[in-house]
């Protein structure tokens, strides 16, 4: 594990936005553990996007992070297309399934490769960009809170009750 403070306090706030007990609430896995099959694919009256489909999105932009960690100079995300926003249907338990484990994979994947940076790969620029890493790693957990509270509300929203 990383002894570097600011590496260990990345690793802490993804975590614990992740699977923990953030200060705010309820963490991502909390969350999608509490959605049932059939509800990952209500899309709110006005809304545009299923919980399915922003869980989706959120792999693909965590796949973008690995990827950049791991040395890829070209590979990126057209913004607004498929490789942002994916066309996911859950079709059963298992899909739904399915995709929380892809999700916990790409979690267990940053954890691990971040564990092995020290805090001055920080200060480095991200291959193909004009930012540097901790930009990066602070922006891929802000990006899971806020698409964490999107899904909150739709789940709110799609509630009969």
């Amino acid at each position: 594990m990383a002894t570097d403070t600011r590496i260990k306090e990345l690793l802490n706030s993804i975590q614990e936005a992740f699977d923990g007990n953030p200060w705010y609430g309820i963490s991502v896995m909390e969350k999608l553990n509490s959605i049932d099959w059939y509800s990952a694919n209500a899309v709110p009256r006005d809304g545009k996007k299923s919980v399915a489909q922003l869980l989706g999105h959120m792999i693909n932009w965590r796949v973008f992070v690995l990827k950049k960690l791991q040395g890829a100079t070209y590979f990126d995300i057209e913004m607004n297309s498929e490789s942002d926003w994916p066309q996911i249907e859950i079709k059963n338990e298992e899909d739904w399934n399915q995709l929380r484990t892809e999700l916990q994979q790409t979690q267990l994947e940053l954890v691990r490769l971040l564990a092995n940076f020290q805090d001055n790969w920080l200060d480095t620029t991200v291959p193909g960009k004009d930012y540097d890493f901790r930009h990066l790693v602070d922006g891929i957990c802000q990006h899971d809170i806020y698409h964490l509270g999107q899904i909150g509300l739709i789940q709110g929203m799609s509630k009969t009750d």
